[in-house]
This record gives structure tokens, C-alpha cells and sequence, in this order.
């Protein structure tokens, strides 16, 4: 048995396995039938005020924010000494952004988005991107203990709590057979169920997909018309006889031995269905029935991209296949992760090709939406977070160091999208003048942001049971019950 299906044992063992022989043809374009949670883990902390800037012009006043913001971050932004102007800001500006209306109207958000992340601007035109600012998490600026924080979605997380996962705990909250599917290379605290009576948290309710074209053990098979020394193998007799001796094996008198058969029986069942339905490989040719989709494939195929690029993009295949197993497995919540956005130095060159894996056009989420049907769209929705942002001036290294408040992304048709809080409140002006390296300010917990998605997951409000949103801080006049349309 693997290693990784151990992570597995009680979810398989608890009826999974409960579709036996379903087959269904290739399909044009996946399908969802429940509402879905994608957690995306953006580790290292992302600057989204790089993502989404305050517009400039050349005719903008010295005093204004965007001007004093733009000399505050001409040199993360990779503009020349002698271009720090507000006509050198507003050339930046207009060739690297596209600038954003409200979602559905004329009326400018006072903002732009990175041009080379087509994908999420097409996104927001259709309202279909809420920008949720000021929002707080961890105020160590350490990584591990602000990972760790959101995972939980408790702010009062210490650095070394052992608590489920804000995902583990909605996936419990939701019952049945809802487990939380970890397309990454481990799953991550975020997944983790709780046990009750104290216990540690518990792996009880992942799934593992770090590879979804090899969830089925290992098996070798024969075709009737193969010769008889390939039937009659000895790795082949001796796994005939041990099927057999198993399957005869009355296992009542040892719950430990029985406990290991019935998970060795969930997990070939389990295999059996994946392969049924995806195939035995990624293509047509390799023997794939639902074939990865060639651009999805290119993602993480191609060696001579970067580890991280690679890594990102054996997650979105992971993802379009668990969506397409929706029939097979019940896992309304998902984890995934991006590495990389710890940028101190020459920040620019570093997070637009990051953005570009997550948002471009060609790229991640692009390529999976253009293989989801329509009702796939209406019930997923992204929530995308770092551990903390990035303070609101640039250091001297072209970078940007560790700050308290940043940005939420959620995104979904589902989604009623535009800016929610003040992305670029006047009160910041005074910490650009002091030339400080002065945090955003936290006004909103990220208690309130992961209970208003768990409200949407669940269909209706989830109370205190996936966080804590009793004594959580929120901006005044935020309304996150109008998350969702």
C-alpha cells in the first residue's frame, strides 16, 4: 500500500466506494453539481496592491495618493531612477495595467490590474472578482506562525496549536461523506478535521490527490487472449491466491486485520472507479477516457519550465480531474498552493511571473474554466490568501518586506464582485510622507472572510462552527452577507 493512502484509510473505509462500476464517456467539458471551495494558499506573502494598483496620470497632483503610492513603490515596481516622476508613474502604469470600472458600470474603480493577467480581468469585467481589502490575519510577520493562522482561520492561533483546519472543520460541518480533497504534495493544516474530546486534530477527512492520474494501487492484469506464461506468472498466482485467501478470511476474531482489509478493499474499489471513469492514463493514446486537456498537460509536462510553475500546474490537473470525479467522490473542499511570494528583493520580477501561472491567459485557472460546463462555474468559488501582506513602501533592494494587513480574492459566477473595504484609504498618505515602511491596516479578521465562503459552501450561515466570528474585527460598513449574489 502507498504511503499516501494511509492519509486516506477512514475516508475510504467510510463508503466512498459506493458507485461501483460507473463508467462514463469523455466529456467535452466537466461538470459540478454542489457548491464547491477552492483554498488557494499563496505562501510567502503576496502583494496584491502590486496585482491591483492605483491608477495615474501624467496630469495627476503631487499630493495625491496614487502619486505619493507610486513614489513610494517606483522602485518594486522596476522603474528607472531617473523615471520616478509622476510622467515616468504614469507611463508604468499604463503600459504594465489595464485600468478597472465598477463591475457592470462605467464609473472608474479607481484602479488597474496587471495587464499580463488577462484571465482575472475578464473575471472582474463580469463581476465575477470581489477584492476584499484591509483584511488580517497573523501580527508576528513570522511565516510558519501566519500560515498557520489562516489554515485554522483563527487569529488567535499560537504559533505551535494544534487546531483543525478551517477547511477540515466545514467539510465535518457538512457531514455525509464530505471530505476536504489536498491536491498538493501534502495536504496542509487547512485540511485537517477535528476529533473532539480534546484530541489533535485528525487526517480522517482528506483525501489525497497529489497525483490524480495514480489514485488506484498498483495491479497487474491479463486479457484472456494473452499467452499462458503471461497468465500464469507467479506474481500473478501468488496475488490470485492472496485475493482469494482474504476474501474467504473471516476477520471478525482480529478488528486490526479487519480494519486492514476493509481499507484495502475501499482503496482498489476507489481506484477502480477513478480508473474507470479517467483511464489508465493522461491521453487517448496512453489509455486516458477522460484525457487530460492538452494545454492543462503542457503546464507541468514541460521540464524546461520552473519547478513552481510545474508544481502549479500538476494541481490544476488535479483540480479538473476531482471536479470531473464529482459522481465518485464527495469533496466540497479543496486545498491547493503556490509558493514564492516572499519578495524582498527585486520584487517585480518575481510575483507578475507568479500572477501570470495563477491569472494569465493560456495559464491556470484559464485553462481549467475553459473545460468547466456552465453549472461547474456557477458552483466553484476561489478564495486566494497569503499568510500577510507586504508593507506599503518599497525597501532598498527593489522588494518589499513583511506587513500585517493585505487583500482577499474570492472569485466565482457566483460571486457578486467589486471592491469591498477601502482599498486605498486616504489614512496611508501620512505613513508615505513619514517614509516608513508602514503596514496596511488589518480592519477586517479573515474570521469574517472564511465564515461568509462557509456560509455560501454550507447554503446557509454556519454560525461560530468553521470560525469564530463572535468577537472578530470588520471594517465598519462591510457587508460580507453580500458576498454572494
Amino acid at each position: 500500500m502507498h504511503r499516501r493512502d494511509f492519509l486516506r484509510l477512514g475516508l475510504l473505509a467510510g463508503g466512498l466506494y459506493a458507485c461501483p462500476g460507473l463508467i462514463l464517456p469523455a466529456q467535452a467539458a466537466v461538470t459540478l453539481g454542489r457548491r464547491t471551495l477552492v483554498s488557494v494558499t499563496l505562501a510567502g506573502g503576496p502583494d496584491f496592491r502590486h496585482l491591483f494598483a492605483p491608477g495615474i496620470a501624467a496630469n495627476q497632483p503631487a499630493d495625491s495618493y496614487a502619486a505619493r503610492w507610486w513614489a513610494a513603490r517606483a522602485a518594486s515596481q522596476g522603474i528607472a531612477v531617473a523615471q520616478r516622476n509622476i510622467a515616468g508613474y504614469a507611463q508604468r502604469y499604463t503600459s504594465a495595467y489595464l485600468s478597472l470600472n465598477q463591475p457592470g458600470t462605467a464609473v472608474s474603480a479607481g484602479a488597474g490590474i496587471l495587464a499580463s493577467c488577462g484571465w482575472l480581468k475578464e473575471q472582474w469585467d463580469a463581476g465575477n472578482v470581489a477584492m476584499i481589502h484591509n483584511v488580517i490575519g497573523a501580527t508576528s510577520r513570522d511565516h510558519a506562525h501566519s500560515l498557520l493562522v489562516m489554515d485554522q482561520g483563527d487569529r488567535g492561533s499560537g504559533a505551535i496549536d494544534r487546531k483543525p483546519g478551517w477547511g477540515g472543520r466545514l467539510a465535518a460541518l457538512l457531514g455525509g461523506t464530505a471530505r476536504v480533497g489536498a491536491l498538493t504534495k501534502t495536504p496542509r493544516p487547512f485540511c485537517l478535521a477535528p476529533s473532539g474530546n480534546g484530541q489533535p486534530p485528525n487526517a480522517d477527512l482528506v483525501l489525497n490527490l497529489a497525483n490524480s492520474r495514480k489514485l488506484a494501487l498498483a495491479e497487474r492484469v491479463t486479457n484472456p487472449n494473452d499467452p499462458v506464461w503471461k497468465q500464469t506468472g507467479s506474481e500473478l498466482v501468488l496475488a490470485r491466491s492472496l485475493k482469494s485467501y482474504y476474501a474467504g478470511r473471516n476477520f471478525n476474531g482480529d478488528p486490526a486485520l479487519a480494519r486492514l482489509a476493509r481499507h484495502e478493499r475501499a482503496l482498489r474499489e476507489l481506484g477502480a472507479q477513478v480508473t474507470a471513469q479517467l483511464g489508465g492514463g493522461e491521453t487517448l493514446t496512453d489509455g486516458a477516457r477522460l484525457p487530460v486537456p492538452d494545454a492543462i498537460r503542457a503546464l507541468y509536462s514541460d521540464v524546461a519550465v520552473p519547478y513552481p510553475s510545474r508544481y502549479w500546474g500538476g494541481q490544476i490537473r488535479n483540480l479538473h480531474d476531482v471536479l470531473a470525479l464529482s459522481g465518485v467522490v464527495n469533496t466540497p473542499v479543496l486545498s491547493m498552493e503556490y509558493g514564492g511570494w516572499d519578495t524582498h528583493k527585486l520584487q517585480r520580477d518575481d510575483i507578475e511571473g507568479n500572477f501570470i501561472d495563477l491569472f494569465g491567459k493560456g495559464r491556470g485557472f484559464d485553462l481549467l474554466w475553459q473545460n468547466l460546463d456552465a453549472t461547474a462555474r456557477r458552483n466553484l468559488v476561489l478564495v486566494i490568501y497569503g499568510e500577510f501582506g507586504r508593507q506599503l513602501a518599497a525597501n532598498g533592494d527593489q522588494g518589499t518586506d513583511h506587513g500585517r494587513g493585505n487583500a482577499v480574492l474570492v472569485i466565482g459566477e457566483s460571486v457578486k464582485g467589486g471592491m469591498y473595504g477601502t482599498p486605498f484609504p486616504e489614512r496611508e498618505i501620512p505613513l508615505f510622507a513619514r517614509g516608513l515602511n508602514d503596514d496596511i491596516q488589518g480592519l477586517t479578521g479573515v474570521e469574517h472572510v472564511f465564515g461568509a465562503v462557509a456560509d455560501w459552501v454550507a447554503g446557509g450561515s454556519t454560525g461560530n462552527n468553521v470560525v469564530n466570528r463572535s468577537n472578530a474585527l470588520i471594517e465598519s460598513g462591510l457587508r460580507l452577507d453580500q458576498l454572494f449574489a
